[in-house]
């Protein structure tokens, strides 16, 4: 299943291999989706969680009232959300504006914890450890990319581009992340376990 958001239009629109199974109309400006996969604990992919303006929206795709958004968290007035993104155990993170990681328990919809000022300017990119989901790489608008303990707030380490990241993504299943820069260039960071689990190298 694929979701594509169109950001002008304020729709998502969903399909299974290339058959359009709905139209989904949002509020505000779509900026970033994910499938929840790991809510249910059975890989399903019938839940999206969606970033739009000052919003983060749950949307389910069984569910045809309120169009199938079922749960709205609203952000600071003005400061937008660009990227969500999911861990292992379920929980949601979300970063945008106000340069702040929000993290939050899908199953009651509270707020875990916030990562105040982990980026020196907007988050666009966020993606948890496959190592251990208490971390988060998290990707700013210039050429760094922190990694660090959200609960605790504190950083673990970065590596920079040489020039600003125009995109940032992590394998699903390692922590093998790699980013486009404004250069052209292209940079692969493998992160990997040292003798001490709490430890990281690149």
């Amino acid at each position: 299943m694929a979701a594509v958001a169109h950001s002008f239009g304020k729709s998502i629109d969903v399909y299974d291999h290339d058959i359009h199974l709905r139209t989904l109309r949002t509020l505000w400006y779509p900026t970033s989706l994910t499938f929840m996969q790991n809510l249910s604990g059975q890989g399903e992919c019938s839940t999206l969680a969606l970033t739009e303006g000052c919003q983060l929206s749950i949307w389910d795709l069984r569910m045809r009232e309120n169009g199938g958004c079922v749960h709205r968290i609203f952000g600071s007035v003005g400061d937008i959300l660009y990227s969500v993104c999911e861990s292992s155990n379920g929980s949601i993170a979300v970063g945008g504006a106000d340069r702040t990681v929000s993290v939050y328990d899908p199953r009651r919809w509270s707020t875990v914890s916030r990562w105040m000022n982990c980026s020196k300017y907007e988050i666009t990119r966020l993606a948890f450890s496959s190592f251990d989901s208490d971390y988060i790489y998290v990707q700013g608008v210039d050429y760094e990319v922190v990694c660090g303990h959200w609960s605790d707030g504190k950083k673990g380490f970065s590596f920079r581009g040489d020039s600003n990241w125009l995109g940032f993504n992590k394998c699903c299943d390692r922590d093998l992340v790699g980013g486009w820069c404004d250069s052209g260039s292209l940079f692969l960071a493998d992160v990997i376990l040292s003798s001490k689990e709490e430890d990281r190298e690149e």
